[in-house]
Protein backbone atom coordinates (compact mmCIF):
# COMPACT_ATOMS: atom_id res chain seq x y z
CA UNK A 1 0.00 0.00 0.00
CA UNK A 2 1.19 3.55 -0.93
CA UNK A 3 2.26 5.37 1.92
CA UNK A 4 -0.51 8.26 2.70
CA UNK A 5 -1.23 10.16 6.03
CA UNK A 6 -4.72 8.64 5.83
CA UNK A 7 -5.56 5.13 6.01
CA UNK A 8 -8.74 4.57 6.13
CA UNK A 9 -12.21 6.69 4.37
CA UNK A 10 -15.83 6.35 5.99
CA UNK A 11 -19.10 7.04 4.45
CA UNK A 12 -22.33 8.19 5.64
CA UNK A 13 -25.14 6.74 3.36
CA UNK A 14 -28.15 8.61 3.51
CA UNK A 15 -27.18 12.52 1.77
CA UNK A 16 -24.23 11.28 0.53
CA UNK A 17 -24.71 7.56 -1.59
CA UNK A 18 -28.45 6.84 -0.93
CA UNK A 19 -30.80 10.37 -1.86
CA UNK A 20 -29.63 13.53 -0.78
CA UNK A 21 -28.68 15.75 1.61
CA UNK A 22 -32.22 18.42 1.09
CA UNK A 23 -34.50 15.80 1.46
CA UNK A 24 -34.77 16.19 5.40
CA UNK A 25 -35.62 19.62 5.46
CA UNK A 26 -39.05 19.44 3.08
CA UNK A 27 -40.06 16.14 4.94
CA UNK A 28 -39.80 18.01 8.21
CA UNK A 29 -41.30 21.14 6.55
CA UNK A 30 -44.78 19.67 5.98
CA UNK A 31 -44.88 17.08 8.45
CA UNK A 32 -44.63 20.53 10.68
CA UNK A 33 -47.33 22.38 8.65
CA UNK A 34 -49.76 19.26 8.78
CA UNK A 35 -49.34 18.98 12.74
CA UNK A 36 -49.10 22.88 12.93
CA UNK A 37 -46.06 22.75 15.18
CA UNK A 38 -43.07 24.35 14.80
CA UNK A 39 -39.21 22.76 13.96
CA UNK A 40 -37.90 23.22 16.88
CA UNK A 41 -41.09 21.27 18.40
CA UNK A 42 -40.50 18.88 15.74
CA UNK A 43 -36.47 18.88 16.11
CA UNK A 44 -37.03 18.74 20.42
CA UNK A 45 -39.56 15.61 19.70
CA UNK A 46 -37.75 13.28 17.08
CA UNK A 47 -33.99 13.65 18.71
CA UNK A 48 -35.15 12.89 21.71
CA UNK A 49 -36.63 9.60 20.57
CA UNK A 50 -35.03 8.68 16.72
CA UNK A 51 -32.61 6.05 18.81
CA UNK A 52 -35.62 3.76 19.09
CA UNK A 53 -35.75 3.45 15.28
CA UNK A 54 -31.86 3.52 14.78
CA UNK A 55 -31.06 1.43 17.14
CA UNK A 56 -33.70 -1.22 15.82
CA UNK A 57 -35.77 -1.21 19.37
CA UNK A 58 -38.47 -0.58 17.26
CA UNK A 59 -39.82 -2.43 14.19
CA UNK A 60 -41.88 0.26 12.17
CA UNK A 61 -42.25 3.90 11.51
CA UNK A 62 -45.71 3.19 12.10
CA UNK A 63 -44.85 2.80 15.79
CA UNK A 64 -42.33 5.39 16.14
CA UNK A 65 -44.47 8.13 14.52
CA UNK A 66 -47.59 6.90 16.48
CA UNK A 67 -45.62 7.13 19.79
CA UNK A 68 -44.14 10.43 18.29
CA UNK A 69 -47.81 11.94 18.52
CA UNK A 70 -48.60 10.87 21.46
CA UNK A 71 -45.37 12.66 22.88
CA UNK A 72 -46.38 15.60 20.73
CA UNK A 73 -49.88 15.33 22.95
CA UNK A 74 -51.19 15.19 19.60
CA UNK A 75 -54.14 12.59 18.12
CA UNK A 76 -53.77 9.95 15.24
CA UNK A 77 -55.67 11.37 12.59
CA UNK A 78 -52.83 12.98 10.46
CA UNK A 79 -50.80 9.33 11.35
CA UNK A 80 -51.23 8.42 7.39
CA UNK A 81 -50.39 11.03 6.04
CA UNK A 82 -46.84 11.13 7.68
CA UNK A 83 -46.47 7.54 6.95
CA UNK A 84 -46.63 8.35 3.21
CA UNK A 85 -44.44 11.11 3.38
CA UNK A 86 -41.78 8.87 5.26
CA UNK A 87 -42.45 5.82 2.38
CA UNK A 88 -41.09 8.84 0.12
CA UNK A 89 -37.79 9.49 2.22
CA UNK A 90 -37.19 5.68 1.99
CA UNK A 91 -37.83 5.47 -1.23
CA UNK A 92 -35.60 7.74 -2.12
CA UNK A 93 -32.49 6.77 -0.12
CA UNK A 94 -32.62 3.50 -2.32
CA UNK A 95 -31.48 5.98 -5.55
CA UNK A 96 -28.02 5.71 -5.41
CA UNK A 97 -25.27 8.08 -6.52
CA UNK A 98 -23.46 5.68 -8.95
CA UNK A 99 -19.99 8.41 -9.06
CA UNK A 100 -20.01 7.95 -4.63
CA UNK A 101 -20.03 4.26 -5.18
CA UNK A 102 -17.49 4.35 -8.41
CA UNK A 103 -15.05 7.07 -6.20
CA UNK A 104 -15.52 4.56 -3.20
CA UNK A 105 -13.99 1.86 -5.50
CA UNK A 106 -11.23 3.89 -6.65
CA UNK A 107 -10.21 4.88 -2.87
CA UNK A 108 -10.53 1.12 -2.40
CA UNK A 109 -8.28 0.22 -5.06
CA UNK A 110 -5.50 3.11 -4.17
CA UNK A 111 -5.05 0.90 -0.74
CA UNK A 112 -7.39 2.35 1.83
CA UNK A 113 -9.65 0.95 3.95
CA UNK A 114 -13.34 1.83 3.48
CA UNK A 115 -15.82 1.92 5.90
CA UNK A 116 -19.77 2.85 5.90
CA UNK A 117 -21.39 4.28 9.28
CA UNK A 118 -25.04 5.02 8.91
CA UNK A 119 -27.88 5.69 11.19
CA UNK A 120 -30.24 3.79 9.91
CA UNK A 121 -33.17 1.13 10.67
CA UNK A 122 -33.51 -2.68 10.32
CA UNK A 123 -35.32 -1.81 7.35
CA UNK A 124 -32.83 0.64 5.77
CA UNK A 125 -30.15 -1.75 6.63
CA UNK A 126 -32.17 -4.59 4.18
CA UNK A 127 -32.60 -1.88 1.76
CA UNK A 128 -28.80 -1.10 1.91
CA UNK A 129 -27.98 -5.03 1.59
CA UNK A 130 -30.16 -5.57 -1.40
CA UNK A 131 -28.70 -2.89 -3.30
CA UNK A 132 -25.14 -4.18 -2.69
CA UNK A 133 -24.01 -1.73 -0.70
CA UNK A 134 -21.81 -3.50 1.74
CA UNK A 135 -19.74 -5.12 -1.20
CA UNK A 136 -18.15 -1.76 -1.97
CA UNK A 137 -16.88 -1.67 1.75
CA UNK A 138 -14.39 -3.19 4.65
CA UNK A 139 -16.87 -2.07 7.23
CA UNK A 140 -20.19 -1.93 7.02
CA UNK A 141 -21.99 -0.45 9.71
CA UNK A 142 -25.73 0.13 10.10
CA UNK A 143 -26.75 1.63 13.48
CA UNK A 144 -29.67 -0.73 14.16
CA UNK A 145 -27.85 -3.84 13.33
CA UNK A 146 -24.31 -2.46 15.71
CA UNK A 147 -25.96 -0.91 18.10
CA UNK A 148 -23.61 2.51 17.96
CA UNK A 149 -25.23 5.62 16.61
CA UNK A 150 -24.09 9.06 15.05
CA UNK A 151 -22.91 11.37 16.58
CA UNK A 152 -22.26 9.31 19.85
CA UNK A 153 -18.81 8.86 20.18
CA UNK A 154 -18.95 5.16 20.98
CA UNK A 155 -20.24 4.99 17.46
CA UNK A 156 -16.70 6.63 16.15
CA UNK A 157 -14.37 4.43 18.45
CA UNK A 158 -16.05 1.22 17.42
CA UNK A 159 -15.96 1.98 13.97
CA UNK A 160 -12.47 2.58 13.90
CA UNK A 161 -11.44 0.02 15.61
CA UNK A 162 -13.60 -2.35 13.46
CA UNK A 163 -11.11 -0.86 10.39
CA UNK A 164 -8.29 -1.38 12.63
CA UNK A 165 -6.92 2.06 12.07
CA UNK A 166 -6.34 4.63 14.53
CA UNK A 167 -8.96 7.90 14.62
CA UNK A 168 -6.70 10.34 13.59
CA UNK A 169 -5.82 8.05 10.35
CA UNK A 170 -9.41 8.37 9.41
CA UNK A 171 -11.36 10.78 6.84
CA UNK A 172 -15.09 10.73 7.49
CA UNK A 173 -17.55 12.22 5.09
CA UNK A 174 -20.89 13.03 6.22
CA UNK A 175 -23.69 15.94 4.96
CA UNK A 176 -24.46 16.46 8.75
CA UNK A 177 -22.29 19.09 10.71
CA UNK A 178 -23.67 16.99 14.07
CA UNK A 179 -21.76 13.97 13.23
CA UNK A 180 -19.19 15.76 11.87
CA UNK A 181 -18.17 17.80 14.87
CA UNK A 182 -17.97 14.35 17.29
CA UNK A 183 -16.41 13.05 14.67
CA UNK A 184 -13.61 15.78 14.68
CA UNK A 185 -13.73 15.49 18.79
CA UNK A 186 -12.55 11.95 18.53
CA UNK A 187 -10.07 12.61 16.41
CA UNK A 188 -11.19 12.22 12.77
CA UNK A 189 -10.65 14.77 9.56
CA UNK A 190 -14.40 15.82 8.81
CA UNK A 191 -15.51 16.40 5.10
CA UNK A 192 -18.65 18.14 4.79
CA UNK A 193 -20.64 16.24 1.81
CA UNK A 194 -21.95 19.27 -0.41
CA UNK A 195 -22.20 17.46 -3.40
CA UNK A 196 -19.57 15.18 -5.22
CA UNK A 197 -17.46 18.12 -7.18
CA UNK A 198 -16.61 19.64 -3.87
CA UNK A 199 -16.23 16.18 -2.17
CA UNK A 200 -13.17 15.45 -4.97
CA UNK A 201 -11.67 18.83 -4.41
CA UNK A 202 -12.12 18.18 -0.20
CA UNK A 203 -10.23 15.06 -0.49
CA UNK A 204 -7.52 16.29 -2.97
CA UNK A 205 -6.59 19.03 -0.76
CA UNK A 206 -6.08 16.41 1.91
CA UNK A 207 -4.01 14.29 -0.24
CA UNK A 208 -6.37 11.86 0.11
CA UNK A 209 -6.62 11.53 -4.11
Amino acid sequence: MPIYKYKAIGFDYGGVIGGNSSNGAPFTQKVCKLLGITKQDFDETYFSMNHLMQLGELDSWEEFWRLFLQKLGKGSEKLDDIIVLNTEVERNLKIVDDKILELVDSLRGMGYKLGLLSNTTLKGAADMRALGIPAHFDVFHASSEVKHMKPRVDAFIFFAEALGVEMSELVFIDDTEKSLSTASECGYTPVLYTGYRALLDSLSDLGVL
